[in-house]
């Protein structure tokens, strides 16, 4: 039943499920009857195993993990409870479709960082406290005990169990609304994934201090504004003396693990680290490599599940078509060839690293090119004009530009192939289209019109003109423009296949064509 309540200070109106309404209806959603709850409330402590896993350089986290049964019946719990949280924007973590990206891409390009931890954060919830913030929230006080009950162990919530997510996150909804006011006063960007707190600001963080932001690195948290350390300790929590960063316009920002500096990215260790493990196996083999692997890192598990999940991680954070990741995913596949990662990227991906960026400076000519199976790389003639070699580079790293020679261009058809030295793990290719547009059909060009650093792809979404034949040159007309720098580009069809290599457009021209795909099997052919 929905209830007004004066939840942490402020009218809160939240939704009681109907299991929750009474010790009956609780038992009953969860299967559980009088006996094996009697059980669970004397002996709760027998149904968990305990054991550290390491968390960093000579650390250990403690997890507290329930048995299968117990696990069970938290789970049913902690579905319930998803359905009465409702997150605040700032918090990342244990919340569906957030995760530790969307926590740092919060943050992305900001030049001050401020990184605080909260200290024993599972361990510092106690069980009263969960049964309190229950019964504020206008559930049965018998339901409220049940579930607290249920949920902790040792009179704190357990880091193991499915429940305990979900209730320290409700346990914080007044932290996280305190914080947030102080940011905004601050003019700071505030998020929390669990037990990790940041503020951020494009300049220094001065009010989120008593005298002035510290140098950059390490700082004591009683360097922090007073209302700041308040708004933590009265809500029963402590800041870790040790895990208090300040960074800096000139130093490295990391939000939960991930560079923000210009584009999310991981530490360089951390690739680095994975290169090396993958070398072991290439070199000493896996055996070898095996146990290497436990011998220096305590690891318990198999080496393919543990790289596994690093290339996966790497992957959620720099994208499935970024050429480290594609790089490190061969490797993998290579070593591992029975259980190979299928990287599969989506049209958009496939897009993005198909179509590159070219530069003639014979001509001074800006244009595109991009990658097609079976056929290679290619371009308008035009483009490569009194060249017989070009640059080309994608815009992700416009630094790392690659030569490309003019294998053969025919001008009367503005149609050019070239020759390069890029690994396949750089780009996609496109596919040719399997139809025969005609007017009316939707098409997207894509390319670089008038391109300059920091500049993303072009997409121009329109329809067929007219198909044209000029001097035995076939032409598909676009309603959209194409602009100056395009030219070389392809236009896909609406399966994304390409029917045309972008031939000429822009404000100049009253119409704008490109060459149709048959044009260029006729000119291979020959």
């Amino acid at each position: 039943m929905p209830y007004w309540g004066a939840l942490f200070g402020q009218p809160l109106r939240v939704t009681v499920p109907p299991e929750f309404a009474s010790e009956a209806t609780l038992l009953a959603h969860l299967g559980v009857g009088s006996r094996e709850l009697k059980k669970i409330w004397h002996y709760r402590e027998r149904m968990y195993q305990h054991f550290s896993i390491a968390k960093g350089e000579n650390k250990l986290r403690l997890i507290s993990a329930p048995d299968a049964r117990l696990k069970y019946i938290q789970r049913q719990i902690a579905d319930r409870l998803d359905v009465m949280y409702r997150p605040r924007n700032p918090v990342h973590g244990f919340v569906a479709h957030r995760s530790v990206k969307t926590n740092a891409a919060a943050h992305l390009g900001r030049r001050y960082v401020v990184n605080l931890d909260l200290k024993d954060y599972f361990p510092t919830i106690t069980e009263n406290r969960v049964e309190g913030m229950l019964g504020s929230l206008n559930l049965d006080s018998r339901v409220a005990a049940i579930i607290a009950r249920i949920c902790c162990v040792n009179n704190r919530l357990p880091q193991g169990a499915p429940s305990s997510p979900v209730l320290s996150n409700m346990i914080c909804f007044r932290l996280d609304k305190r914080l947030m006011n102080i940011a905004k006063s601050a003019r700071c960007i505030y998020t929390r994934y669990a037990d990790d707190i940041t503020f951020s600001s494009h300049q220094p963080a001065s009010p989120l201090f008593e005298a002035g932001p510290p140098s950059a690195g390490r700082f004591a948290p009683e360097l922090l504004a007073p209302d700041l350390r308040d708004a933590i300790a009265n809500n029963g929590f402590a800041i870790h003396p040790d895990k208090a960063h300040y960074a800096d316009r000139h130093s490295r920002r990391i939000v939960t693990g991930v560079k923000i500096n210009e584009l999310l990215n991981v530490d360089r260790r951390y690739v680095r680290n994975l290169r090396a493990a993958l070398y072991s196996i290439e070199t000493l083999g896996l055996a070898t490599a095996e146990q290497k692997y436990r011998d220096s890192h305590g690891g318990s598990g198999a080496l393919v599940s543990h790289l596994r999940g690093k290339i996966a991680y790497l992957a959620h954070i720099k994208g499935a078509t970024d050429p480290v990741v594609r790089g490190i995913t061969v490797r993998f596949n290579r070593c591992f060839p029975a259980t190979p990662i299928e990287v599969t990227p989506t049209a958009i991906e496939m897009r993005d690293r198909a179509v590159w960026v070219l530069d003639n400076d014979a001509a001074v000519e800006q244009g595109t090119a991009f990658f097609m199976e079976n056929v290679g790389l290619v371009t308008a003639a035009h483009c490569v004009e009194h060249a017989s070699e070009v640059e080309i580079y994608h815009p992700s790293k416009p630094a790392n530009k690659f030569k490309a020679r003019v294998l053969k261009a025919d001008l009367p058809r503005d149609l050019a192939l070239l020759e390069h030295d890029i690994a396949a793990t750089e780009y996609f290719e496109l596919t040719r289209s399997v139809q025969t547009v005609q007017p009316g059909d939707h098409v997207t060009a894509i390319g670089y019109p008038e391109y300059a650093p920091g500049a993303g792809i072009n997409l121009r979404g329109g329809t067929v003109a007219a198909r044209t034949v000029r001097s035995g040159v076939d032409y598909v007309e676009v309603t959209q423009t194409l602009g100056q720098g395009m030219s070389g580009g392809p236009v896909l069809d609406s399966d994304n296949g390409v029917v045309g290599i972008i031939h000429r457009g822009g404000p100049d021209e009253w119409r704008n064509f490109a060459v149709a795909l048959k044009m260029l099997d006729d000119w291979l052919a020959e």
